[in-house]
């Protein structure tokens, strides 16, 4: 970033003047003011803009990331340019946890790892401190609008405070506290999550000398907008996101890049891009590379029946042990999770003997089988990726059935860990599957799931985690009803009496 003005001091009371820094000092020090720009997102979404979307209740995202700035500040009289901040490195500590459906907490520490410049004695300025602490951040996330609600898209409002213990002498912390708010909305289009971001800033206003006259107010406020593009999935994944910044000067910063899976729930990243415009800490480039991890709950288990719902989460809560000499399943998979009650097929005969364990579901001869699919998940996890193409082709099939249809889900579970959690998890999975098309606009009413627990492996001694991934799966019948055979009539016959 370079400022012209007619003297180096003048430009440098200007360029505070315009970024509404902390208090007038004299030139013999450089006035402290914060001079990082961008802030990061913490939690769903992109790592410059938010989609709109909160963390689940008790789900946590942790991140760790690296900046690398090329020119943030440049002070030119018209002969000549004072590179006062040349070359900087940042690093971001953050944080988000999900308190309520509607509320997410997140704090951010950042540090100054490194910076040089010319030496600013020139302009009768203080050397600048090589590393210090920046402005930590407190903000919280309230929840308006949530696609989880059958609502058309995530739509969030952000409050944050940044508190006034950053180092001044490292152009890295303001004289009093800054306030933001903001609104993001973002929603699924597909493969791709675009998002929208538009809020304010508040500094502390100030006075400031300058060579023209005495003291005069500084700026207190600043409009800030993003838009980011992202693409879904679970593997390699694409972001590019847009800040802007509306002030007396206007900076704009484009960064783009990569986002990769290292193990269950890290990610990593590395985006980098141009900035322009004449604000302080706007740098002519900028690259961010770093880890994200982040840990969700699996869904609640929901049901049609809220009575059935009531004593099924009572059940799970406080599992009754089996007798140690007669371990069998307590419970059949089909009557603990069918979404209607007519169905008997589990229950134990008038003679007291054990049921018969449940079996993967056989269309019968009523039936035609119209679509069958696998949906794989991770280990411990019950969790989808925005857009799974089996669950939209399951969606359109049914829609396309005229006598109607119905969907049915099955769970299943590895063997890593005890019966009673890995039916659990099976039934987590069938769930989020079953929540999905709902969300797509299947009626609830035409969609059962089932939970097999690991009694039906694909493997049965899995030595790969290629193939334990395949006993980690969720199974899709669509089925319809066969119409009823046409009877012809039988033929008239006419009787010959015999000769």
């Amino acid at each position: 970033m370079r400022l012209p003005s007619s003297a180096i001091s003048a430009a440098m009371a200007a360029t505070l003047l315009a970024c509404a820094a902390a208090s007038a000092q004299s030139t013999e020090q450089l006035p402290g003011f914060d001079l990082e720009r961008l802030e990061t997102n913490v939690g769903r979404g992109t790592l410059l803009v938010g989609n709109g979307e909160l963390m689940a209740p008790g789900g946590l995202s942790v991140t760790l990331l690296g900046h690398y700035q090329r020119m943030p500040l440049v002070l030119s009289d018209g002969e000549r340019d004072l590179r006062v901040v040349q070359d900087r490195a940042t690093a971001l500590l953050a944080a988000s946890y999900g308190v309520l459906p509607w509320l997410e907490l997140s704090a951010q520490v950042p540090f100054v790892l490194w910076q040089q410049g010319d030496d600013p004695g020139e302009a009768g300025l203080a050397q600048l401190a090589a590393q210090g602490l920046g402005t930590p951040v407190l903000q919280a996330r309230l929840g308006l609008l949530s696609r989880r609600y059958r609502q058309p898209v995530d739509l969030s409002a952000d409050l944050g405070v940044g508190l006034p213990v950053g180092t001044g002498t490292a152009l890295a912390g303001d004289a009093g506290p800054r306030f933001h708010a903001r609104l993001v909305v973002g929603t699924t289009l597909g493969w791709l999550q675009p998002s929208l971001e538009a809020g304010v800033l508040f500094r502390p206003s100030i006075l400031l000398d300058t060579a023209e006259a005495a003291a005069k107010p500084g700026a207190s406020s600043e409009v800030r907008l993003g838009a980011a593009l992202a693409t879904t999935g679970q593997g390699l994944r694409g972001e590019l996101g847009l800040r802007a910044t509306l002030a007396p000067q206007v900076s704009m910063e484009l960064l783009g890049g990569v986002r990769f899976p290292l193990l269950v729930g890290l990610d990593a990243f590395v985006l980098g891009g141009p900035g322009v415009g004449g604000a302080p800490g706007t740098p002519r480039f900028r690259v961010l590379a770093g880890v994200a991890f982040r840990s969700e709950p699996p869904p609640k288990l929901s049901f049609i029946d809220q009575n059935a719902d009531h004593e099924l989460q009572l059940s799970l809560a406080t599992p009754k042990p089996p007798p140690e000499d007669n371990r069998i399943r307590p419970v059949g998979t089909w009557e603990l999770n069918s979404l209607t009650r007519d169905d008997t097929s589990g229950a134990s005969g008038e003679s007291g003997a054990p049921q018969e364990a449940p079996r993967p579901y056989q269309p019968g001869p009523q039936e035609r089988l119209v679509l069958r699919g696998e949906i794989h998940f991770a280990q411990g996890s019950s969790e989808l990726p925005g857009v799974v193409p089996l669950l939209d082709q399951a969606v359109l099939r049914l829609s396309e059935q005229t006598r109607g249809g119905t969907i049915i889900v099955e769970g299943h579970a590895d063997s890593e860990g005890t019966d009673s959690s890995n039916m659990i998890m099976s039934l987590r999975r069938a769930q989020a599957v079953r929540r999905y098309l709902i969300d797509q606009g299947v009626p609830a009413t035409r969609v059962r799931i089932r939970g097999f627990g690991s009694n039906w492996p694909v493997s049965a001694r899995p030595a790969t985690e290629q193939e334990r991934q395949l006993n980690r799966r969720a199974e899709v019948l669509v089925l319809t009803e066969v119409p009823a055979p046409t009877t012809p009539a039988a033929p008239t016959t006419t009787q010959v009496p015999a000769p």
